[in-house]
């Protein structure tokens, strides 16, 4: 999994990679994004970029270098 820059400056992940790794399908994971019921957030800090995901009664958080390569990960 990668985190790039998309072209509005926004930070992107592959959703099919993000899905799999919350236990959904990407056309579930989008749907309920629609929905209001995923809340996800970045934050930068000491060079790493942090993403947490939460998504009803589970999450992940990825740790990102500044090359954006993933470099820990965990999930509840």
């Amino acid at each position: 999994m990668r985190l790039t820059l998309g072209h509005l400056g926004d930070w992107v992940v592959d959703p099919r990679e993000l899905a799999a790794r919350l236990g959904v399908g990407t056309e579930d994971l989008k749907r309920l994004e629609r929905y209001g019921y995923v809340d996800a957030r970045i934050k930068e800090e000491a060079g790493c970029t942090r993403v947490t995901v939460r998504l009803l009664n589970s999450g992940w958080r990825g740790t990102f270098d500044q090359g954006g390569t993933l470099i820990s990960e965990e999930k509840w």
